[in-house]
Order: structure tokens, then sequence, then C-alpha cells
């Protein structure tokens, strides 16, 4: 069978996000006992990937209802297992950036340039408090590599005990494509190497 092809109905930027997040408890603060569960890797990936200049999506893509008033498509992959409902992302998603798109703990929009924003949510990020501002500017093939951490204490209420979250993005605009090819149902993953240039925008804060 041949490869399915896909034309979109207008260029569509392709944004790839590595994310890593550690939830740990009071006696894991140490950092040297989380230094490995943080270390990016090579990560397997079914979720679509560029290779030289060729865009492969899953076919999932096609069944998104946003796919064709979208100028965004988002491919996610993740080093951890998601902890709940929050983190629990959709692997491709598409944005119609007509207006500031909600993505996880960010805002992304178009403006002169693709801008990623914090958005801010307590009960995923945890305190200290940080406000809603402007990250960073998304440009082609620059990668660009968000930490940040927070605590949650629930320990007044009874229903759990304090808990700490570390939480590493990276973000990779890997340019705009007017076609995709489409991948098979049973395609076998792809394995992603980090990129190992990129820009560090550090937000972590002290929690102790």
């Amino acid at each position: 069978m041949k490869d399915q092809h896909y034309t979109f109905n207008r260029p569509i930027k392709i944004l790839q996000i590595f994310s890593n997040i550690l939830r740990y408890a009071k006696e894991d603060k140490s950092f040297d006992k989380r230094r490995e569960r943080l270390a990016w890797r090579p990560v397997e990936s079914l979720n679509g990937y560029v290779k030289e200049g060729e865009l492969f999506l899953p076919s999932g893509i096609l069944e998104h209802e946003a796919l064709k008033r979208c100028n965004l498509i988002t491919i996610k992959d993740s080093l951890a297992p998601p902890f709940n409902y929050m983190e629990r992302m959709e692997s491709n998603d598409c944005f119609e950036l007509t207006a500031p798109r909600k993505l996880g703990n960010f805002n992304i929009q178009q403006a002169e340039e693709l801008e990623l924003h914090l958005h801010y949510n307590r009960f995923f990020i945890g305190i200290p408090k940080r406000n809603n501002i402007k990250l960073c500017n998304l440009r082609p093939n620059q990668p660009v590599e968000i930490t940040i951490n927070g605590k949650t204490d629930f320990s007044l209420t009874g229903r759990r005990d304090r808990e700490f979250t570390e939480q590493l993005y990276i973000f990779e605009y890997l340019g705009d494509f007017k076609t995709c090819t489409v991948l098979k149902e049973k395609a076998n993953p792809v394995l992603k190497q980090i990129p190992a240039e990129r820009k560090l925008v550090d937000m972590i804060k002290p929690l102790w």
C-alpha cells in the first residue's frame, strides 16, 4: 500500500513539544535523588516527526475537528506518564491562532512572531505564584527549554501530603508545511533525540 498524503488548506506551523514532569515527596528533596529521573533522554514516539524536510503525522490527525481551519499543529512527546487529567494532553492538537490558545501551563499566540506565554495554575504548578508573562518567541529550529517547579500542600485538609513538582518542557518550532505523509496505524515508533542546543528559560524557585 502506498503512503497516503494530505494537503492542508493553508501552510501549517509544526511545534514539537517534549515534556518531563516529576512529582516527589519531601524525602526526595535532594537533587541527587532526582537527577537521573529529570535527565533528558531519547524518546520513542508514534506521534509524528519531520525527516529530511518532510512531515509525517499519525492517521488520527485526520479526524481532528479543527484540522481544516487550523494553522498550527503540536506534536507532543512525554518522558513521564501523566499524573492527572491536567497532564493528559492529546499527543497531537490543532489550533487556529486567531486568539491566544491554552496549551497546558502555557498560552501560545501569533503576533509578529509565534509567542509562548506562561499560564499560571496554582493546582498544577503550585506555589510560589508566578506572573503570567511572555516567556519567549518561538523561531524555526531554535528550541527553547522551560523549567518550572512548585509545591502543593493539602495536608491541612487531610486529603494528601505536601507534594513537590518539577516540570521541564522543550518547544521546537519545526517550520511550516503544506502537506504531510500520513503514517499507517501500525507504524513503528521513531526514536527522537532531544535537541542538544537550546535556550533555557529557568523559572525554578527555592521551595524549602
